[in-house]
């Protein structure tokens, strides 16, 4: 009869647990749903905030480790974004082109041909061209050209250089 009284409470509690869960993620994602809605409304960013601009690399915020650097040369890694919806990029000796996608705050940079000499070794062209492979987000803060980096928080910074008239 224990037993029996031990299987009863422990079905009794699975069922509260269960039911509580349910609960839970129903409130949880629907709230969550809202908010999420309301800061990508907030964040799309406007082509023409971002378009015929020189764009140059000025830091990288990283959050696993945590860690904030800043880029010493920023005229040596440009971006350039056309309405077009292609790209050109310096990374320090070398330059490259590709087009991409812009979707709300969403951003996609499609590679395309670049140059590939040495450029030294204390050149930062590969970590460079290695971070805008995985760009997927764009914002504008303070100014900066804010690209967002993987699903992890890293964040590529960005100030303003040339602005080109067309």
């Amino acid at each position: 009869m224990n037993a029996q009284k031990i299987l009863s409470i422990f079905i009794i509690f699975a069922l509260l647990a269960c039911t509580l869960i349910a609960v839970g993620c129903i409130g949880t994602d629907n709230e969550n749903d809202i908010v999420e809605n309301e800061q990508n409304e907030e964040n799309i960013i406007s082509l023409d905030e971002i378009i015929d601009i020189e764009w140059q690399w000025s830091g990288l915020t990283e959050t696993l480790p945590a860690s904030q650097s800043v880029v010493p040369d920023p005229e040596n890694y440009t971006l350039f974004l056309k309405s077009d919806e292609t790209y050109s990029i310096k990374a320090d000796c070398n330059i490259g082109s590709g087009g991409y996608t812009l979707e709300g705050n969403e951003l996609t940079l499609a590679p395309g041909p670049i140059t590939l000499a040495y450029c030294g070794p204390d050149s930062l062209d590969s970590q460079y061209l290695s971070l805008l492979s995985n760009v997927t987000t764009v914002s504008m803060e303070n100014d900066q050209l804010v690209l967002g980096i993987g699903e992890n928080g890293d964040r590529m910074l960005f100030v303003k250089g040339e602005v080109v008239e067309q």
